[in-house]
């Protein structure tokens, strides 16, 4: 019998995978805070890559809600990621 935790996340798996990449995203703004423009397009890509994973998956599954809010949060991280590579560029 599967614990409460392993069965929420099976059925929650959508924002289990949105909370991981905003985890990720909220690293690379931490990390631009320091000063470090490439640690955060870094972090920032590894949350954009889990998002581009959870929207195929979201696909396969047929999870068209939760294609939505991964796009959504995916679109909001991309723009992220181009204002700080913008502004990286800006400034060389």
């Amino acid at each position: 019998m599967p614990s409460d935790w392993s069965q929420f996340a099976r059925q929650h798996w959508v924002v289990s995978g949105i909370l991981v990449s905003l985890l990720w995203f909220l690293v690379g703004k931490q990390s631009l805070s320091n000063g470090r423009a490439d640690a955060a397009l870094f972090w920032q890509g590894v949350g954009a890559i889990i998002l581009l994973i959870l929207c195929g998956w979201a696909i396969a599954e047929k999870e068209w809600l939760g294609l939505i809010f991964g796009m959504a949060v995916l679109y909001i991280d991309a723009r992220s990621i181009r204002n700080i590579y913008e502004t990286r560029g800006n400034q060389r």
